[in-house]
Formats: structure tokens, C-alpha cells, sequence
């Protein structure tokens, strides 16, 4: 059994809405969090015998937030990709670029030369970083295969990672495009027949790049379908360059959540706002770092404060960041977000319960020990430091992970 309270803490974030006037502390036992309050009252809760065997530590200089939820990452990959970034600042067009033989397919011709060896160990390097970031929980995608066996590779890998690691690992399998020189048809057919339920064994999401030139609207619509029926939970890319109509049939098949949105109608934002199981992602950085003339639509949904999510979308070609703090400072310049609340919620609940994971993404008695301290005054400080480091220590199911 272990043990192990953090004494004093300046301020607890999520525990409640209600101002906090005084220092608190959490007791966690065997990874799940015991109680909340003044020091004195758990030491009288928990008696004297069992404090003498808890790790009590002194927290009188820290803030603390439940562990980040990224929800949305390419984190598994090889090779590199730079060059682009400067082909874009002449002003190439991502879509352009693809279809040129760049973009992923140069990721993916590293990735199926790479041995699960080599996969592995480039994963557990980024999930270490995220991890000194304050990210607890990750969901990583496939997708840099195309073809069935690095799919599968990739998926088996994601696996491996997540039992060799602190961290929680949500696979997902992502149809990104289609390959080069493979009759369409024929390819989005093999998909149906053999990817998608041979692969549900590695993965319970699915996902899919929804734009014009990669998956229309009607192949989307087939592959989701077909995802469904073999039990997945479905996310996607969609309207990123293009509207092609991904957020109507989102809501029509009932898909969990919609990732990018930088191109929004109000009639598609109404939708949206009127399924309440349906989930916006916004990913910054990844907007960004392709120099995009649109911003995502975010405004347009403010209101939907317990279902706005924020993400890494952490990938080689378009947005090599893994820190939530600096995706959240970047969310406030970007779409001049003014509610510091809605950035929290956006990196811990919102996420964690669009991803059905009810037991984090918050600090509260009953829930997992996730929580990341930050030497600050208050949350509020993190986007107006900007690229400052303010994390000290992450816990991970009640122990120490990362000092």
C-alpha cells in the first residue's frame, strides 16, 4: 500500500469552482486520491499510525492541476521533416506539398523501414518529454503506414509503449490517405475488408483525414460506417483546408469528436452546439506551424465550455510541439481566448471525458492521482510567461514520475 500526501498546496485547481483561501492537501492512496483538505483534518481522518508510513510532501510552493489530457498526437514516427517547414514559409501549400510525394508519405517511407526497435525507442524519448510536460494520459494515432502490416506495426508498437511507460496511451487507427500509385478503389476496399476489423484488436478509435484531394466525402462516409460496425469509437480530421461537409455527417453518424475546424459555417457551428456528444478539438500550433491563413473557429463555440478540447496534434511535418502549456499560450495569441477556466478544461476534463476516461482529468476524492505541480502563484500565469517551464513534478497514478 502506498502512500502519499501533498501537504499545503497553494492552490488546487478543479477541485471545485469555489474560491480557495487557504492551503490544501491530498491525500492519495494506491494511485487514487483519498481526500482533500486542511493538512490537520486529514491527519485526524487518516490517524497518526498511517501517516508515519505515507510519503508527505511539502508542496507549500506549488499550484496543482490534474494531468494533462493530449488527445490528439501523431507521436509515433520516424525521420524528419524540416525542410518543409521552410518550403512553407515560401509559401508552398501543405496540399501541394503531398501531392508532390512529400508531406507524410516521407514519414511514412521511414516508418516502414523502421524496426519495432527503432519505433519504440523514438516513442518512449517523445513520451518521456510529454511526460516532463505534464501530459499523463496521450492518445497517439497510426496512419504513417498506408499499407496493412506497418498499420499493424505501428498499432502493435503503440502497445508495447503503453506498457512499458508511466503514461496512459489510447491507440487509434488512422486512415490517413491513400497511397501513392494504388487504384483508389481498390485500396479503400482492402481497408473495409481487412484493416478495419483485423486492427480493432490494437485500437478502440478510429479516425480519419476528411479534405478534398485526400478523403472525400461519400469514401468518408463508407470507412466510417464500417469502422462503427466493428465497434470502434470514431474521431476526425475535418475541415481543416476545406469544408466538404465532415461536421454534418459527423452528427449524422453519431462521431465522437471533430479535430481542426479553421474553416466553420454558422449552420455547422449550430450543429455542433446542438449534439451534445459531440466533441470540437482545436489544434493551435498545427495551424501554425503550416503558416494557415485560416484560424480555427473556435468563437464560434465559446459557449460550449464543458466540450471545447485543445490539442498537441504533435506530428513531424506540421506541429512539432508536445507541451500543453506552450499549446495553451499559444491558444490565447492565436484565438485571443480570455477565459483562463476554458483553457484549463480544454487540456484535462474536456478531453478525458470525451475520451470516456470519467476517472482523471480532474482533482477530485475518487478519482486517479494525475496532477502536475507547478511552481506558480496561479494557473493564470502560465500563457502570460509564455515559453517559461513552470512545471516542478508530475504524478502519475499517485507516485512521483517526473522531478
Amino acid at each position: 500500500m502506498s502512500t502519499l500526501i501533498l501537504k499545503n498546496v497553494k492552490k488546487i485547481y478543479r477541485v471545485s469552482l469555489e474560491i480557495q483561501d487557504q492551503p490544501l492537501s491530498i491525500w492519495i492512496q494506491d494511485g487514487i486520491i483519498q481526500e482533500i483538505g486542511p493538512f490537520e483534518t486529514i491527519c485526524r481522518n487518516f490517524g497518526e499510525r498511517q501517516l508515519e508510513n505515507a510519503e508527505v510532501k511539502d508542496c507549500s510552493d506549488v499550484i496543482a492541476l490534474p494531468g494533462f489530457v493530449d488527445s490528439h498526437t501523431h507521436l509515433l514516427f520516424a525521420g524528419s521533416r524540416e525542410n518543409e517547414l521552410y518550403m512553407r514559409a515560401e509559401g508552398r501549400p501543405y496540399l501541394d506539398i503531398l501531392k508532390q510525394g512529400g508531406g507524410i508519405y516521407n514519414t511514412v517511407n521511414a516508418v516502414r523501414t523502421a524496426s519495432e526497435e527503432v519505433l519504440i525507442r523514438n516513442g518512449l524519448k517523445f513520451l518521456d518529454k510529454a511526460l516532463g510536460f505534464g501530459t499523463t494520459t496521450i492518445e497517439i494515432k497510426s496512419g504513417y503506414g498506408l499499407d496493412y502490416e506497418t498499420e499493424k506495426k505501428m498499432l502493435r508498437v503503440i502497445n508495447k509503449m503503453n506498457d512499458l511507460h508511466p503514461m496512459d496511451i489510447i491507440p487509434t487507427f488512422l486512415v490517413h490517405t491513400v497511397p501513392k500509385d494504388i487504384d483508389r478503389k481498390k485500396y479503400i476496399d482492402l481497408v473495409v475488408e481487412k484493416f478495419i476489423p483485423e486492427l480493432r484488436e490494437y485500437a478502440e478509435w478510429f479516425d480519419i483525414f476528411l479534405e478534398k484531394g485526400v478523403f472525400e466525402l461519400e469514401e468518408s462516409e463508407f470507412l466510417i460506417q464500417k469502422a462503427l460496425e466493428n465497434d470502434y469509437r470514431v474521431g476526425i480530421h475535418t475541415n481543416q483546408i476545406h469544408d466538404i461537409g465532415g461536421v454534418k455527417l459527423a452528427v449524422e453518424l453519431g462521431v465522437r469528436h471533430v479535430d481542426h475546424l479553421e474553416i466553420l459555417s454558422d449552420e455547422d457551428a449550430e450543429h455542433i452546439r446542438l449534439n451534445k456528444k459531440l466533441y470540437p478539438v482545436f489544434l493551435p500550433t498545427a495551424e501554425g506551424f503550416v503558416f494557415s491563413q485560416h484560424v480555427g473557429q473556435i468563437h464560434k463555440l465559446l459557449d460550449l465550455t464543458d466540450r471545447i478540447v485543445l490539442s498537441s496534434d504533435f506530428n513531424p511535418g506540421s506541429s512539432p510541439v508536445l507541451s500543453p502549456t506552450f499549446v495553451i499560450t499559444y491558444a490565447v495569441l492565436r484565438y485571443r481566448i480570455s477565459d483562463p477556466w476554458l483553457l484549463l478544461d480544454a487540456f484535462t476534463k474536456n478531453p478525458a471525458d470525451m475520451l470516456y476516461l470519467d476517472d482523471r482529468g480532474k482533482i477530485q476524492k475518487g478519482t486517479r492521482a494525475d496532477i502536475v505541480l507547478l511552481e506558480m502563484d496561479r494557473f493564470e500565469q502560465i500563457p502570460y510567461w509564455g515559453n517559461i517551464d513552470p512545471i516542478k513534478q508530475v504524478i502519475k497514478n499517485g507516485k512521483i514520475k517526473y522531478d
